[in-house]
């Protein structure tokens, strides 16, 4: 694992300050994207105190979870400008103890904000100052393929990936060769994806002559697992992991060697009936590096 996925909402505003202090020793052989447009909300003297007890009692008793994220305060968004990447990075860059970053992204911007003036002449600025290495988009589907447009800065776009949800695909229909893509939301399918091995036995059927075993939740955490592995296998793949069990769960999918040929016919079955969105008005781009980086993400 190379590359650490911070921002300065992540972890209550403490996962950059907690990520520097493992950056400041392995600068040289890791990758580190932080971002731009969240921020986490003002918490008050006692709830500091309280998240790091809470987050070590999950650690401890894992279906304390639901309960703690319920009531922890939600990061929010802020209007992009040139001014607030300009500080921001800089802020970033204190907490994370270095003075550069390889990848700076737009947290959840908006199709208008990706191509605006202003913002898109701050964050060249930024590369030009050797504070990041590279620009991405990290929103919805309509803010990335607007950053696959040629004449804009960004190359590598974050979105969200899955079974249900195969924006990758998309992206990748639009882009010219030299984007790197980062994918996230690996398990958010995993519920609904139990419930369809549950209720159509020619999904669950298919599965198992793919080989997978194990009960229905098993089933769709590996085919989940190794969707994401197939899909972006050019690209970065994010997990998060809240314990060992995961850490160890994620790398063993590695061994894994089906294909996307393989995986297709499934994924096909699952979005029978479901509405597909329109093809996206943008035009493509190309540009940058790309590398096969396996995920940790705060």
């Amino acid at each position: 694992m190379t590359w650490y996925d911070v921002a300065p909402s992540y972890g209550d505003g403490t996962a950059e300050s907690i990520c520097g202090e493992f950056v400041s020793r392995k600068r040289d052989s890791v990758y580190v994207c932080t971002k731009v447009g969240m921020r986490p909300t003002n918490t008050s003297a006692a709830m500091r105190v309280l998240m790091p007890l809470a987050r070590a009692a999950i650690t401890t008793f894992p279906a304390l979870q639901r309960y703690v994220y319920g009531v922890r305060p939600a990061p929010f968004k802020v209007p992009l400008s040139g001014e607030l990447i300009t500080t921001s990075v800089e802020e970033s860059l204190r907490r994370l103890r270095t003075d550069y970053v390889d990848v700076l992204a737009l947290h959840r911007p908006t199709a208008e904000e990706v191509a605006r003036e202003d913002i898109v002449r701050a964050v060249e600025r930024v590369i030009r100052d050797g504070k990041a290495r590279a620009v991405s988009i990290a929103g919805d589907l309509e803010a990335g393929m607007r950053g696959l447009d040629e004449s804009l800065p960004y190359r590598l776009v974050q979105i969200a990936n899955g079974p249900f949800m195969p924006n990758l695909g998309k992206l990748k229909e639009r882009a010219l060769p030299g984007r790197t893509f980062v994918t996230y939301g690996t398990f958010s399918s995993l519920n609904r994806l139990v419930a369809r091995i549950n209720a159509q036995e020619e999904i669950s059927r298919a599965l198992h002559e793919l080989g997978y075993r194990g009960n229905p939740a098993e089933v769709a955490a590996a085919f989940v697992a190794d969707y994401a592995f197939v899909t972006n296998s050019a690209g970065i793949t994010l997990f998060s992991m809240l314990r060992k069990e995961h850490l160890d769960f994620n790398l063993s999918r590695l061994g894994n060697h089906l294909t996307r040929e393989q995986l297709d016919p499934v994924v096909a079955a699952l979005l029978e009936g479901v509405p597909r969105a329109d093809p996206m008005p943008y035009s493509p781009l190309s540009q940058k590096k790309g590398g096969s980086h396996r995920v940790s993400r705060e």
